[in-house]
């Protein structure tokens, strides 16, 4: 059977946009120079986008739904293309909540199956037991020749462990070994986190060792607020061997064939062989940057450069998501900047070729310190460095109302988890591209897109000096980040044992030293800090923001004993 891979990236809300999509690609199917697919496949939720958190109270969510589906059902008329589309139904029984998580097979102008969702994880990002009745029962299709069960996302994963332990009470994947099935289809939103592919290829791969079958895996691509979806998608033989995989983070296409279980005909968007993790990691972040403005609906990003890293990734990342021309940097020197903070701006914007001006905030500080410190026998240096971040903020987010543009945030994982950034200050913006990179890993980003500059014929964005010279926040005389952290390297293996590993605080004492029960408290301390946060593009298991939840209101000590 000549089954159509539809690796598309819907928008949460948006389903005319979402039928437009998946008419495309059932145009591509049916108009095959080898011969009409008799089956395209679409991911999870792909008529309302995913996920529509508590737009499912919304009873009008429903009639919408119905709506499409009824659109993409007058598509199928007189086609022998079938469709199998994810979508919001409605739960039939009388209790329970209203929605289910569906796929239909629509053939001929009509609904002829339908498959809810079993497992509904609730854990990280996901609450789909917040909004979903789950299944109570595993059906397959009969496409005519080939027996087919269609899996949803989280149904393959029930063998899968999560801290050391299986979440599910039951396995689907048992009941598919009795189905007796010719074919396995999962069509997921699954996040993107760096290193997911590989283990996601390997547990897909177990299940079709248990079932038998091949199995066609197709993932949507795009990002919803700081959630990224890779696609990624794939085919694997009824062996478990791969027959091959899409790109990542790229809109795809492709035919594959389940009687001889190869790719076929018009494959857009094949990648054979292993995708580096980096590479795939900043094409994610350039995702989710371009994909929230554009489901925002704006164009024109604004950051402040510091001469630093950080601010040099972001300003590379966001030229190559939006264009240069819509970049728009801003150094705000102070009396505390280094020459050298100016010109490596200067050399930064002018690499990428985007807009730049420079804005002194030295005579707004002077006049703010003057006026509030008057009172008070003069302010705390504490209190006069988060002054100047402040009025950074404030420079940004004038110029952000004025241009109707949105201020992107340049804080990194490591400085945002021991809350060496300023509430209300560099803080400010609405997305935070880095707030799950590393500080170690913000500098392997940095190298990485001056390769990919040099690879294309361009200059390296990102100056020497900025790779080379020691953090610092400059907002005293002589100041180095680490004069208040741990080196780096240390800092981050740390805080991967804490923040993703969960080490007690006596193992993390064993591996690390005794520096780190400072760092726990660092980290506890600041977690109201973290709670105002704008959305931080999540790429690791465990970034702040949805998936983590926190109480800041605790007499709870990591650092305790």
């Amino acid at each position: 059977m000549k089954i159509a891979l539809a690796q598309i990236a819907p928008v949460v809300g948006d389903f005319d946009s979402n039928v437009a999509l998946i008419a495309d690609s059932y145009a591509r199917a049916v108009s095959e120079p080898s011969g009409p697919a008799r089956l395209l496949l679409c991911p999870e939720l792909a008529v309302s986008g995913y996920p529509p958190h508590d737009l499912l109270d919304r009873p009008e969510i429903f009639t919408r739904t119905d709506a499409a589906l009824e659109k993409l059902a007058k598509l199928t008329l007189g086609q022998t293309t079938a469709i199998a589309v994810g979508h919001i139904g409605r739960n039939p029984e009388a209790t329970g909540r209203s929605a289910r998580n569906c796929v239909s097979v629509i053939e001929n102008g009509r609904i002829v199956f339908t498959q809810a969702k079993t497992l509904l994880p609730t854990y990280d990002v996901f609450d789909e037991a917040r909004y979903f009745e789950p299944a109570t029962e595993q059906k397959a299709w009969n496409s005519g020749t080939e027996r087919v069960v269609f899996a949803i996302c989280e149904d393959l994963w029930g063998g899968d462990e999560v801290l050391g332990r299986r979440l599910y009470g039951k396995n689907p994947v048992d009941v598919y070994v009795g189905l007796k099935p010719d074919l396995l289809i999962s069509l997921s939103a699954s996040p993107y986190e760096f290193g997911k592919r590989a283990h996601r290829e390997s547990l897909h791969a177990a299940v079709v060792k248990r079932v038998g079958c091949p199995l066609i895996y197709v993932n949507q691509v795009g990002a919803t607020d700081e959630v990224l979806f890779d696609g990624a998608s794939f085919a694997l033989r009824s062996d478990a061997s791969l027959a091959g995989r899409l790109v990542a983070f790229r809109p795809a296409f492709a035919i594959f064939d389940s009687d001889s279980e190869t790719f076929q005909g018009s494959n857009e968007g094949r990648e054979d062989s292993p995708p580096d993790e980096l590479d795939v990691m900043i094409r994610g972040l350039i995702t989710g940057i371009s994909e929230y403005f554009r489901r925002t609906n704006f164009k024109l990003a604004i950051l402040g450069l510091s001469g630093g890293i950080d601010s040099a990734v972001v300003a590379a990342l966001a030229t190559r998501a939006l264009g240069p021309e819509n970049v728009f940097g801003i150094a705000m020197p102070s009396q505390y900047s280094s020459h050298h903070s100016l010109t490596d701006a200067e050399t930064l914007a002018r690499n990428l070729g985007l807009p730049f001006e420079v804005r002194p905030i030295k005579f707004f500080f002077s006049a703010a310190n003057r006026e509030m410190g008057e009172a008070r026998g003069g302010l705390s240096e504490i209190a006069q460095e988060n002054l100047q971040a402040r009025l950074r903020g404030l420079t940004l987010m004038t110029l952000a109302n004025h241009y109707g543009a949105l201020v992107l945030t340049t804080g990194n994982k490591s400085e945002i988890a021991v809350g060496y950034c300023t509430l209300y200050g560099d803080m400010c913006g609405a997305l935070s591209p880095i707030g799950d990179v590393l500080k170690t890993r913000v500098y392997e980003v940095a190298h990485r897109l001056n390769e990919w500059a040099v690879r294309e014929g361009k200059v390296s964005p990102i100056p020497e000096s900025t790779l080379t010279k020691a953090p610092s926040a400059e907002l005293k005389p002589g100041q180095l980040d680490q004069d208040s952290l741990p080196p780096y390297p240390l800092l981050d293996a740390m805080l991967v044992d804490t923040l993703e590993n969960f080490l007690p605080q006596s193992e993390l004492r064993k591996k690390h030293g005794d520096w780190v029960t400072d760092i726990l408290r660092k980290i506890e301390l600041n977690e109201y800090k973290r709670r105002q946060a704008a959305p931080v593009l999540k790429v690791s298991p465990k970034a702040f923001g949805l998936g983590r939840r926190v109480p800041i209101a605790k007499h709870w000590k990591t650092s305790a004993d």
